[in-house]
Order: structure tokens, then sequence, then C-alpha cells
């Protein structure tokens, strides 16, 4: 045992003298790498900026495209009505129409819903307790939100114009799948679609309920195609007369 104790000692003594029984790699670079493996670390840092970069020019010249369309389209100008700051009102058109048309809706109808619902009000809320532009009820919000492969959170997030946009639009599109025509997914969406089921199955009630609801969102969005036809031969008009000129 004494002799285990002295061999100690002695390692004890070569280590404070550095004569360590015991190799010890000392780190290499600013963070303890090899200079090959630092310098190849920043080389991807710098592609994976390039890459954001490239991504986020992509993305605007996206964004640009679609908000030509929704001026083409008069959404643009329909949002304008919102009251909303002018950038917000830029992203709320190309909202509209990239989510309308990834739904394969018209966009206007979705300006005509809006209108409709909230009157462009972000943060309306309805007697039952559906939310924003297009009112989206929360537990509806949040089905629609998993469907897609996320979590929608906090019930106020569809406060938000871009998400309520996009859970409103898919919503309406899959209720005009399920029911069949436009007129039919309005009561569906207004009653919700077990009660619209009801309603649609007895004549009486049905007539009555689409002379309502349905009624008003369709005579907006006939309003709205109307706006754009006579923007669209004012455009062509005035296309011919420069041509002339």
């Amino acid at each position: 045992m004494r002799g285990w104790t002295v061999a100690m000692a002695a390692a004890v003594v070569l280590v404070g003298t550095n004569a360590m029984a015991f190799p010890v790699q000392v780190p290499v670079g600013a963070q303890g790498e090899a200079p090959d493996v630092a310098a190849l670390r920043a080389q991807l840092a710098e592609k994976d900026a390039q890459l954001k970069a490239a991504l986020a020019r992509l993305q605007q010249y996206e964004d640009e495209a679609d908000y030509l369309r929704a001026e083409q389209m008069g959404v643009a100008e329909a949002v304008r009505a919102s009251g909303l700051p002018e950038r917000q009102q830029r992203r709320l058109a190309v909202s509209i129409v990239r989510e309308a048309e990834r739904n394969n809706l018209d966009p206007l109808l979705v300006v005509a819903l809006i209108r409709c619902e909230s009157s462009f009000n972000n943060y309306a809320v309805s007697g039952v307790g559906a939310m924003g532009l297009m009112q989206v009820m929360p537990d509806t919000g949040k089905y629609l939100a998993e469907k897609s492969g996320y979590k929608l959170g906090r019930h106020t997030n569809l406060f938000d114009f871009e998400t309520n946009v996009n859970l409103g639009t898919a919503y309406l599109a899959d209720l005009i799948s399920r029911f069949g025509s436009v007129e039919g997914a309005l009561v569906a969406y207004n009653a919700g679609p077990g009660l619209a089921k009801r309603i649609l199955a007895k004549k009486e009630n049905r007539v009555k309920f689409m002379a309502g609801y349905p009624a008003k969102v369709v005579k907006e969005f006939r309003k709205l195609k109307a706006q754009q036809e006579r923007a669209i031969s004012l455009r062509a008009e005035q296309t011919t007369t420069d041509r002339k000129g």
C-alpha cells in the first residue's frame, strides 16, 4: 500500500513539471478545429448565405409577379379599402392571389367573402368566436393547420392576415368540393357543415337561407367581376389608342 502511495505522489510531481504521463491534444485554431476544417466550415457558411440571398430574391420576384396579377384583377384596389398600411396592403393582396390560385379559386371570390365577413378588419371577432379577415373558428383553424402540416399555436394567430387567408381559403375550397357548388359551400361556411346539410336537405329552408348570406357574397363577387371587366376593357382601349398614336 505504501509503495502505491509513493508511485502516485511521483506521478503528481511529474505532472507538475510538465512531464505528462498521458498525451494531451492541444486545440488548433480559434475553436479547436484544424485549419482545413475551419476553412471548410467558413466556405459552407458563405454558400449558405448565398443560397439564402438567392431564395430571398426569388421570393421577391414571385411577390412582384403575384402583386402585378393582384393589380390586374382588381384585388389590390379592393384591399386598399382595408385601411391597412401600404406595405401590409401589398402583402395581403399577394396572399389573396397566391392562396386563391393554390386552391383553384377566383381571388375576387375570396375578396367578396372577406368584405362580407369582416369588412377587412384584421381583428374582427364574431359572436360565436370566429376570428380575423375570413372569420375562421379557432377549432377549424387548428384542424386546417394540422392538415397542412403545421401547428396554429395560439388562437390569436388567426389575427395574422396571411395565416387567416391561408386557412380560410383552403376551408372555402374544401367546402366547395364537399358541397358541390359555391352557394352550397357558402351556406356551410356561414352555418357550419353539419347545419348546412340539414338546411340544404329541405327546400323551404334552402331557399330562405340562400337568399341571405350566400346571395350577399355572390352579389359582391359579381360586382367585383364587373369592375374587373371594365378595367380590362379600359386597358385594352388605352393600348389601342397608344398604338394608333
